[in-house]
This record gives structure tokens, C-alpha cells and sequence, in this order.
């Protein structure tokens, strides 16, 4: 209990709080009620009438509260967020009250067709609820590291939560459009696709979910490029509460911060860097699309949509043809591929480039670090190599301008990196360029990035072994730093499980699924590379072929390494076990 409320007033602030919680709770049902299901007028009526006593009893509570604190101006300055609310409540109660006059108001209770006044609180009824329990929720974060839970265990134990929620939230009737009905199974892929930011769809993101379904998924593939854990932790700092020890460390993991103590501000850059980041593509993409004659509705959620799931690597569209239908719209293309190209390079090496700009400015040498030089080299290679690739395998269709094919080129190399977007069909690439986009989804984006695949460090260290044992060199050395042995035994764990992983989901659906081998393995890449490009496979895919696709995305998420410290995480009495050496013959 915070100490600015005196010590006789504990227990109501106890009983308040616990009220509240219940009220708010059954306020989020009634939204979901309300926005998720077909009702009756009378019903929508009720519904707002409730809401409407949720935002009076918030009143009451928090007036209660601030009259029994002992420190008024530390109350108001450490709940700040209730001061907020509270007074913009207060601003539309007085402008509810100008408007339509205190006798509507003093006998709404006795008339349910008053609308007016209801209409006007459902928004701040909702602003309300979320905002409130938002502070509750940040204790999932302090309860799952008391459950002794190691980071790898919990960062899966999270997405998987995230996926049924998002997958039971779109099953609801209105996230569809009407006429349709979703299954579980399709609810549920479609779920894990959005919080993996694959892209995979076995229905049409624009015809058949309806505004809220897509509403829904957006949130899920921002939830899933940012990571629920790293959300949580930011919304603790953003409310004041802080993050305690254990979640520093778990975070520690999670991020792959250099030191414990820039935690916080770890957390702090990565919001910043992904918010600014798709505000500014949101923006480009709404002058670019200003011509189209839509409402500015639609046009604001079409670019937010497309700008959040590009940055992401989510190859979510509203678009029923994707991103065919923009395939010479150069400015569509290249704001695309550039917030994919920056989703992919990973926060640590964003944030490292980002640094070395400052210290430019500041007049000092710039010094980016290994894993940021691998990083940008590697992410440029892959971009020239896909891109050239296909205009050597691809032909040009008739009636495309070079330009147009190069464009189209370029985009094809960028999203096969785990994005998703198709601005051509993908279907129709030959078998050639669909091996080559398989090598370029496996390989993906850059740890700590919003993308899968074994991430480009991984192959670049695993080359420069090669490269390295062939010439007769007994260390890796990358810009004269040697790299130690432990990063090439987690890049070989990491290739040879997800090589393994992927071959056995192949297998799998070879099985069940009536598709040219080149097809499975191409669906089963992109699922694990969290792509999301296909070749026609997965609207087709049977109930057990939905399971393991859904699968090897679960497992591309979270990654190879933290599957494997989630379900082996070894004892500290085995750590210290040292046995003999022996040489083994190979080759």
C-alpha cells in the first residue's frame, strides 16, 4: 500500500481497488460483447448504460482516493495517468452537461433511449478500461519471474498466451465480415501467423476479415515484432513502476544487452525506434496513396497497416493481390522495402548505427561493432545477390519496363528475407529463383531484429569457419577481432536444428499434402523463416498440414536457441562436469 494514504484508510483503498478491478474487468467484457458480437438494440443500450457507470464509479474512486491521500500533490504526481483520466472524464461530463442540459442527465437512469450522452461515453468508456487495467496487467511481468521460469521458458510461455488470446479474439463474430465464419484451427493459424509476423494466410486478410478482425491482427504483429515481454517491461518504466532485478536479467536475455544497467534505456530506444519508424513510413505511404480517392479513414489505417506490418517483416496486406497491384507504384515499393530492410537489421545494430552517427557529429571516430559491420555487409550481399538472381532466372513479362522488372527485382530480394509482401506472383517464379528465394528465407533477417530465419550473423560466421579451416587458420577472426568458439557452436547448433526441423516438417506434409516437393519445402521455409511468402500451398493445406505449418512458425519466432534453453536448460551441477578429451576422425 503507497504510503501518501493514511493509515486508518488502508483498508477502503483496499476495497476499492478490488471493486474497481471487478468493474473494470466486466466493462472489457461488455466491450468485447459489444464490438465482437451481433446484438440487439436493447442490448447496445444496457451495454452503454454500463460503460457509463464504469466511468462514474472511476470518478468516485478516484475522488475518494485523492481525499484520503495525506500528500495531495504526491498522489496527483505518482498517479498521474488516473489524474489524466480523471479529468478529461470530468471535461466531457461538463461538456455533456452544457450540450444537453443536467435535467437529461439526472434522469438518464430512467430512460434507456437517451443515446447522446451514452454515444459520447463509449470512447472514453474504452480509453478508460484499457488504461486502468494496463497498470494490473504489468504485474504478469513481475508474477511469471517469481514462478522461477528462465527467460527462454518465458518469452515461449508468452507467445504462446498471446496466440490463443489473439486467436479466441478472432474468432468472435464481427472479426469477420458478414456471411463468413472462421474456425478454430484457421483462427488460430491465423493468429500465430500475426504474432510470428510471418504473413501466412489461409483466409484473405482484406475479404473476409472485417475492419476489427484486421484491427486485431495489427495489433497481434506489433505485439509479436516487439515481443510482449519487452512490451510489458516498457509499460512498467512508462507507469512509473520500474522493473525489479529479475526482469532486468530476464531482459537482459531477451535483448542481448551489453550491460544490466542499460536495461531501461534499451527498452526505451527500442519503442522509440519502432514507433518513430512506422510513423514516418505511415506518413510516406498516405502522401503516396493521397491520389487514390479513398476516405481518410481508410487511408490512414491502409498506411498504418502496411507501414507496421512491413517493419515488422509481416507480409500482411489489406490488399486481396497483395502488393501485385502497386508493382510499378515506386513509391509503394521502395517505402516498403525500406522499412523491411530496417526491421530486419535488428535493434542492436539500428541502435549502434544510430550511436555512431552522434559521436560523427560530435567529431569523433566512428567505431560500429562486429556484429553491426556482419550485420550491414551481409544484409547488403544477400539484397544484390537476390536481386541479381532474378533478373538472371526471371524473364520480363510483356508489356514491363526495365525499370519496373529491376524494381520488382529488388523488392522480391528484400521481402524474401522474412517479409512477406509479393509484388509479383510467386507462384508463377520459376523453379530456379524459387530455390534461391528458399536459400534467402532461410538465412532471414539479424538477431534481435522483428525477422526470422537462422539470421544473417549466423551464416556469416559459419562461412568464415570455412573459410577460416580451409586456410589453415586455427581461430575466427572478423576486423581483427577474434570471434570465440562459443559463437560458432550456437551458429552450428542453430543450422543444424532448423535444418533438421525443417526437413522433418517437410517430410510431414509430403504426407498429407497433394503439392510438388518444391512446394512443401518452399511453404515449410517460409513458415520457419517467419516469411510469409507461398506458393499457392497454404489455403490448401489440411487440418494437420495448418498444425505443423503453425508449428515450425511457433518455432521460428522464438528461435532455434531459445526452444532449446526452454526445454534443456541445463543444471549448474552438470556446468561444472568436465570429462577428457579424445580426438575423433571425420571427413
Amino acid at each position: 500500500m503507497p504510503s501518501y494514504y493514511f493509515v486508518r484508510s488502508h483498508s477502503i483503498i483496499q476495497w476499492i481497488d478490488r471493486v474497481f478491478v471487478a468493474v473494470a474487468l466486466l466493462a472489457l467484457v461488455s466491450l468485447v460483447l459489444e464490438y465482437g458480437f451481433y446484438l440487439s438494440p436493447q442490448w447496445h443500450h444496457i451495454l452503454n448504460r454500463f460503460e457509463l457507470l464504469v466511468v462514474e464509479f472511476y470518478l468516485v474512486q478516484y475522488g475518494l482516493k485523492l481525499v484520503l491521500s495525506r500528500n495531495k500533490l504526491l498522489y496527483l504526481r505518482n498517479q498521474w495517468y488516473e489524474t489524466v483520466l480523471a479529468l478529461l472524464v470530468f471535461l466531457e461530463t461538463a461538456s455533456a452537461i452544457r450540450l444537453i442540459g443536467i435535467n437529461v442527465i439526472s434522469t438518464y437512469f430512467y430512460n434507456i433511449n437517451v443515446r447522446t450522452l451514452v454515444e459520447a461515453y463509449v470512447v472514453i468508456a474504452q480509453f478508460l478500461i484499457v488504461l486502468t487495467l494496463v497498470p494490473r496487467v504489468i504485474q504478469l511481468n513481475k508474477s511469471l519471474t517469481r514462478l522461477r521460469f528462465n527467460p527462454a521458458q518465458t518469452s515461449m510461455l508468452s507467445f504462446a498466451l498471446i496466440i490463443l488470446i489473439g486467436a479466441l479474439l478472432l474468432m468472435l463474430p464481427r472479426a469477420v465480415r458478414p456471411g463468413n465464419v472462421i474456425a478454430f484451427i484457421d483462427a488460430l493459424f491465423t493468429s500465430t501467423s500475426a504474432i510470428c509476423v510471418t504473413g501466412l494466410t489461409v483466409l484473405d486478410t482484406g475479404s473476409y476479415f472485417s475492419p476489427i478482425g484486421q484491427m486485431i491482427i495489427l495489433f497481434l504483429v506489433q505485439i509479436g515484432g516487439i515481443g510482449i515481454i519487452t512490451i510489458n517491461s516498457f509499460l512498467a518504466l512508462f507507469f512509473g513502476q520500474g522493473v525489479g532485478l529479475q526482469e532486468r536479467i530476464m531482459l537482459f536475455d531477451i535483448v542481448n544487452a551489453e550491460k544490466l544497467s542499460i536495461i531501461t534505456s534499451t527498452i526505451r530506444n527500442i519503442i522509440i525506434i519502432v514507433l518513430a519508424t512506422e510513423l514516418i513510413g505511415a506518413l510516406v505511404l498516405m502522401m503516396v496513396w493521397a491520389e487514390q480517392g479513398w476516405s481518410l479513414q481508410r487511408l490512414i489505417f491502409v498506411a498504418v497497416f502496411h507501414s507496421v506490418c512491413a517493419f515488422c517483416n509481416a507480409g500482411f496486406s489489406t490488399f486481396s493481390e497483395n502488393l501485385m497491384g502497386w508493382q510499378s507504384n515506386a513509391g509503394v515499393i521502395v517505402t516498403i522495402a525500406m522499412l523491411i530492410i530496417i526491421g530486419g537489421l535488428g535493434f542492436n545494430a539500428i541502435m549502434d548505427i544510430m550511436g555512431n552517427r552522434l559521436s560523427m557529429k560530435r567529431n569523433r571516430s566512428p567505431h560500429l561493432k562486429v556484429h553491426t559491420k556482419l550485420v550491414m555487409i551481409v544484409t547488403v550481399i544477400l539484397i544484390v545477390a537476390g536481386t541479381g538472381a532474378f533478373l538472371l532466372f526471371e524473364p520480363m513479362a510483356q508489356g514491363e519496363s526495365i525499370a519496373t522488372h529491376l524494381l520488382n527485382a529488388f523488392f522480391t530480394s528484400v521481402t524474401a528475407r522474412t517479409a512477406g509482401f509479393n509484388s509479383v506472383n510467386t507462384g508463377a517464379l520459376s523453379e530456379t529463383t524459387a530455390i534461391v528465394i528458399i536459400i534467402l528465407m532461410f538465412i532471414g533477417a539479424s538477431p534481435q531484429s522483428t525477422g526470422g530465419g537462422i539470421k544473417t550473423t549466423t551464416a556469416a560466421v559459419l562461412w568464415c569457419s570455412v573459410v577460416s579451416l580451409v586456410s589453415g587458420r586455427r581461430r575466427i577472426v572478423l576486423f581483427r577481432k577474434n570471434i570465440p568458439f562459443v559463437v560458432l557452436n550456437r551458429a552450428l547448433i542453430v543450422f543444424f536444428v532448423s535444418t533438421v526441423v525443417i526437413i522433418a516438417a517437410a517430410l510431414l506434409l509430403s504426407i498429407t499434402e497433394h503439392s510438388s516437393f518444391l512446394n512443401i519445402l518452399f511453404e515449410v521455409v517460409s513458415a520457419f523463416g517467419t516469411v510469409g511468402l507461398s506458393r499457392g500451398l497454404t489455403p490448401d493445406l489440411t487440418v494437420f498440414g495448418k498444425a505443423v505449418i503453425i508449428a515450425v512458425m511457433f518455432v521460428g519466432r522464438i528461435g532455434i536457441l531459445t526452444l532449446a534453453f526452454a526445454i534443456t536448460a541445463p543444471k549448474e551441477q552438470q556446468l561444472r562436469i568436465e570429462y577428457p578429451s579424445e580426438l575423433v576422425a571425420v571427413g
